[in-house]
């Protein structure tokens, strides 16, 4: 709506229009709303805040001693979580090999303990009235400014989620290996054969009744400013014929920003917006 243009009759600054003929009411309030969005300020860039001291740098990544106590807590809960999802895997492959939702439960019951035992946070979620409805499938397409998005949409968000992901993530030990027991769909992103083979997965995913997590920006932002989307999710929606639901993130960035290899704070103020 942010055309940038002052209807005759309005104010060039902020295009607020003063008097309509019969035949424009109809129009004046998208008229009101496209001139107000244009005078809007463009988003700045967020700053990641440094890391708390004292931290230290791996590689080009920065850690600390918070980075360290989630580390120890979450290799500790997978050992525990661990034998639960050897039983909803067992079960799973025997009975629901498609969709494997006790998986998705167990996943989802941990990244939700993460967060609200080690973390001390939780994640509020606005706008769940517009999800579609159970058993619906859809493609979910969030922004993506931190590693923690995975961790706050499958622990908080009221629907079993499969992601479509980097091929490094799921070879991270015990996360890694959860996620391909769940069948989340890796991708090679520099090799063409590997993301014809993602999309043609993705699709079958979606068609056999899942719910699928992309993120279209296809990596994640190192300001928090949203990148310009790609638009292979979107064809993969339209493939198998269902709804998109955009989804924002916020305030992920500021407990694990895009520089650090593990969380540096606790995060605060995370909400999802449907």
């Amino acid at each position: 709506l942010a055309t940038g243009f002052a209807p005759a009759g309005g104010s060039a600054r902020t295009g607020v229009v003063l008097r309509h003929s019969r035949a424009e009411r109809p129009f004046a309030s998208l008229r009101v709303a496209a001139s107000a969005a244009a005078a809007l300020p463009a988003p700045s860039p967020q700053s990641p805040l440094p890391a708390p001291s004292p931290s230290f740098a791996v590689g080009s990544k920065v850690l600390n001693l918070y980075s360290v106590f989630f580390l120890v807590l979450n290799v500790l809960s997978l050992c525990v979580a661990y034998p639960l999802l050897a039983v909803a895997s067992a079960w799973s492959f025997l009975f629901d090999r498609k969709r494997r939702r006790a998986i998705d439960a167990v996943v989802a019951l941990w990244a939700r303990l993460c967060l609200t035992l080690f973390f001390f946070s939780r994640v509020r979620v606005e706008g769940a009235e517009h999800l579609p409805a159970r058993g619906q499938p859809a493609l979910f397409t969030p922004n993506h400014c931190s590693f923690l998005d995975i961790f706050a949409l499958s622990g908080f968000l009221p629907r079993p989620l499969k992601y479509v992901s980097k091929v490094e993530i799921l070879r991270i030990p015990l996360i890694g290996w959860a996620m391909q027991l769940a069948g989340h769909i890796a991708l090679r992103r520099a090799d063409r054969k590997s993301q014809l083979a993602t999309f043609r997965d993705s699709v079958a995913c979606l068609k056999d009744g899942n719910n699928l997590v992309t993120f279209p920006e296809g990596t994640r932002s190192p300001t928090g400013v949203l990148g310009q989307f790609k638009a292979g999710p979107f064809k993969m929606a339209a493939t198998a014929g269902v709804p998109v639901v955009p989804i924002s993130i916020v305030n992920t960035q500021y407990a694990m920003p895009v520089s650090s290899l593990l969380p540096i704070r606790r995060a605060s103020g995370m909400r999802i917006v449907v």
